[in-house]
This record gives structure tokens, C-alpha cells and sequence, in this order.
């Protein structure tokens, strides 16, 4: 973690913390005279509930409320579906929301039902991925640079084998999905950086596992002399995985996000590599800053950097 991320959490946690005693009158000669917290209903619309990342954030969000005393619920399409999490976010308003915390799957198109909550009176906080409508505070990852982690992690694996040129391919989510839009763009900087390998053009995907492998066996197909694969999501890279063991090639294969699955993938060695981000300090945080927002407390900063770890075989 770096000093700014470290800085940034610091600050949250130290804020809570005293709110928290203040709140439980543990500050003599105090009175406590605030609105109490189970008045109040926050909402968790993630992307969709198809992996275990949401599973994570979700959890977070949870002992946060419980924590707090906040009436919880968390709501998401079963499979990515724009629309559906359109109508998500107008039932969770129509149903008395107090605060939403989103994780956009299209920016643009959640726009608007997000303005219109926010004129309703609910409070606006992005977890993961924002919407092009201000909230309140974004918690997510820097994309950008974890990407560039990514690349330089690609490069790294490559060149400690021995490979020194070659194809990379890049599978990804569909392109309004602006978090693997910025990891890409970050992993592509550091490949070109380095001048050594040549990017093919990626290969989109809704996510689905069978279509990412499909994607990356296509890559590998097509591409005699592919020496790495890239996956930006969880189900990316499962699918990148598993077309690497099927290939029975020494294909480099860096990814995000870490579950049973993906981490056997990576004792196996089909995966070198992935980019660990914090879905359960989103959630939990994010809970805690609707809660600030609610009864009218600094929230700080309005982008909040959860930070990204490198795990490999070696760095469990």
C-alpha cells in the first residue's frame, strides 16, 4: 500500500472510529443527540452477482451496517444487465431509500436514473466503478495504475523466462465498462513502454467464462507467436486460465482479482500473476461514508483509493 492509499484509509478509519465513540457516549460529559441510525436504509446495486468479488464487497457493506445499525440490502442483476440494474436503482429509490451505493456497469446510461435519485434526496456513493452523474465519494481502485502494474508484471514474468519479444492479447468486458477500460489502457502504456512485445487488439466479452475462454483460445489460435494473455476482470481471467492449460503452451497469463479458482490456476502456474484489489474495504467503507453523508459529516476526499496488491505463487 502505498503512502497516499495508507494516508487516505487512515484518515477514514480514524474518522469512524471517533464518531463511533462519540456516538455510543463514551466521551464524558456528552450528550448524544443524534438521528438514530436505524432510521436509515442503504442500498448495494453492484454489477451484477455472478462472481465472488460482489460476494466480497457485499460482505463488507454488511458488518459495516451491522456495525452502524443501518437497515441493509443489496440488490444486483443475477448476470450483467444494464437495464436491469436500471430498474434496480428505481425500485431501491421508489422503496425509501436513504442512500445507494453503486457500482456502474455503463456510466452513461445509469446517468440518468442516478440523477433523478439524487433528486429525490438519496445519497450517492460509487463503490468500484462510478457513473458520469457526481456522487458523493468514489471508493474504488486506481484502475489506470493498477493496469500499469499489470503490464509491468506481464513484462517481468515474460522476460525472467527468457522471452524477449513476442504477441500479447488482452481479454476484457464489454468497452462502457470503464474499470477494465482503464486497466487496459494502464497495461497497454507499460507493454509499449517497454518497446519489446507487440498488443493485438482486445477481445470483448460480456464476461461470461465459456465466451472469455473462447476468446483466448482464439488469441492463441490465431497467434503462432503469443507469448502472453492478459485478463481484466475475475471471469477474464478465469477464461484466460483455462485456455492456457488446454493450450499446453508457455503462454504468460497476468489477471485481476483473486477466488479458489484463480488462485489453484496460479499454483498450477496457468495464471503467473494477478492484480488483488479490496472489494470487502469498498464496501465496508462505503457503508461507512453513506452513513457519514446521511447525518451530515465530512465524508473527505471524494476519491478514495482502495489499493491493489500483486499475489503470484510466491505471495500468498
Amino acid at each position: 500500500m502505498n503512502k497516499k492509499i495508507f494516508t487516505d484509509v487512515l484518515f477514514i478509519f480514524l474518522a469512524f472510529a471517533l464518531f463511533v465513540m462519540w456516538y455510543e457516549g463514551k466521551f464524558e460529559h456528552r450528550e448524544v443527540t443524534t438521528t438514530p441510525a436505524q432510521n436509515f436504509t442503504v442500498y448495494l446495486i453492484t454489477m451484477h452477482k455472478s462472481s465472488d468479488y460482489w460476494f466480497i464487497m457485499n460482505h463488507g457493506a454488511s458488518d459495516m451496517a451491522d456495525l452502524l445499525g443501518v437497515t441493509y440490502k443489496w440488490d444486483a442483476p443475477i448476470v450483467r444487465n444494464v437495464d436491469e440494474q436500471i430498474d434496480i436503482i428505481k425500485n431501491a429509490v421508489s422503496a425509501g431509500a436513504d442512500a445507494l451505493m453503486i457500482a456502474a456497469s455503463d456510466p452513461e446510461r445509469l446517468s440518468g436514473v442516478i440523477e433523478d435519485a439524487k433528486k429525490a434526496g438519496v445519497k450517492i456513493i460509487y463503490v468500484d466503478a462510478p457513473a458520469n452523474a457526481e456522487g458523493i465519494v468514489t471508493l474504488s481502485t486506481d484502475n489506470y495504475a493498477a493496469g500499469i502494474t499489470a503490464g509491468e508484471t506481464m513484462i517481468f514474468e515474460l522476460k525472467a523466462i527468457g522471452i524477449k519479444a513476442g504477441t500479447i492479447g488482452i481479454v476484457s468486458l464489454p468497452q462502457e465498462t470503464i474499470t477494465t477500460m482503464n486497466r487496459e489502457k494502464g497495461f497497454r502504456d507499460a507493454i509499449k513502454k517497454d518497446g519489446e512485445y507487440t498488443i493485438l487488439d482486445t477481445r470483448y466479452t460480456t464476461g461470461d467464462i465459456t465466451m472469455t475462454q473462447e476468446a483466448a483460445e482464439a488469441f492463441i489460435k490465431e497467434n503462432p507467436n503469443l507469448v502472453g494473455l492478459f485478463g481484466t476482470s475475475e471471469t477474464t481471467t478465469i477464461g484466460v486460465g483455462n485456455a492456457i492449460k488446454a493450450s499446453n503452451k508457455n503462454i504468460v497469463g497476468i489477471g485481476f482479482d483473486i477466488t479458489k479458482t484463480i488462485q489453484e490456476m496460479i499454483d498450477a502456474g496457468y495464471i503467473k500473476a494477478v492484480m488483488v484489489q479490496n472489494p470487502y474495504t469498498m464496501g465496508y467503507l462505503g457503508m461507512a461514508e453513506a452513513f457519514a453523508a446521511l447525518n451530515g459529516y465530512n465524508t473527505g476526499p471524494p476519491f478514495l483509493n482502495t489499493g491493489v496488491k500483486v499475489r503470484t505463487q510466491y505471495s500468498h
